[in-house]
């Protein structure tokens, strides 16, 4: 008896820390740089025809700002200094109802150029170049093959908030906004066959990533939980 009466305490200590923890995320954003276009795309075919690899100048700071505002214990951090690194292939697409979509493959990693240690990484297995009247995005999203993973300083700064043991899960999201994008030549960005012709453009990004306690962490908590409440006893 006393071992069932153990099992349901546990399990139910475990659910009521998944509940709390339910609509816990992160929000990751960062502005454009004031001067210059950062982002490139290269269009030489270099992973089949028609193909680009998407870079972001990584000689460039920007400010990575993470807001941890629902986590459980809520916290906001800026990293003034970092940089990010991105290769990505573009693939051609088409236009459809005037809204032009192609395929975009690849990572981005945001790093502290301090330490040089990882902030926050992202790979796309499926993303999407989107061109609507002039403007251009890339979107990403764990429904369509996107995941993020915590670099050494995320998680020491989650560590340090009290919000240690902390991964992303389930509802995954980025978003690249690319403005003033000129195509290198000059031109229309969008060349015959879908193609997407090299360019330059400014970018910024925001992104959001549910968080859970790592399963030996929610044990943890549910066992202390459970300790309390035996102390009390």
């Amino acid at each position: 008896m006393k071992s069932h009466a153990f099992e349901a305490a546990f399990a139910a200590l475990a659910a009521s820390a998944l509940m709390t923890s339910a609509h816990a995320g992160l929000a990751f954003s960062f502005s454009d740089p004031v001067s210059g276009r950062q982002l490139f795309n290269t269009q030489t075919n270099q992973a089949g025809p028609g193909t680009g690899i998407l870079s972001y100048d990584s000689s460039v700071p920007i400010g990575f700002f993470v807001d941890g505002s629902t986590e459980p214990n809520a916290f906001t951090h800026l990293w003034s200094n970092a940089r990010m690194e991105m290769s990505m292939t573009l693939y051609a697409g088409s236009t459809v109802g005037g809204i032009f979509s192609a395929p975009v493959v690849g990572y981005f990693r945001i790093f502290d150029a301090t330490s040089g240690l990882d902030i926050l990484r992202g790979d796309a297995s499926g993303g999407t170049f989107l061109r609507v009247s002039g403007t251009s995005s890339i979107l990403l999203s764990s429904d369509s093959g996107f995941n993020y993973t915590f670099g050494a300083q995320l998680l020491s700064t989650l560590a340090a908030t009290g919000n240690g043991g902390r991964l992303p899960t389930d509802a995954q999201e980025g978003v690249f906004t690319l403005t003033d994008a000129v195509a290198i030549g000059g031109g229309s960005l969008i060349g015959a066959g879908g193609v997407v012709r090299s360019f330059e453009a400014n970018a910024s990004f925001s992104g959001n990533a549910a968080t859970t306690p790592a399963p030996g962490a929610l044990a943890l908590l549910a066992l202390s939980g459970l300790a309390g409440r035996r102390r009390r006893a």
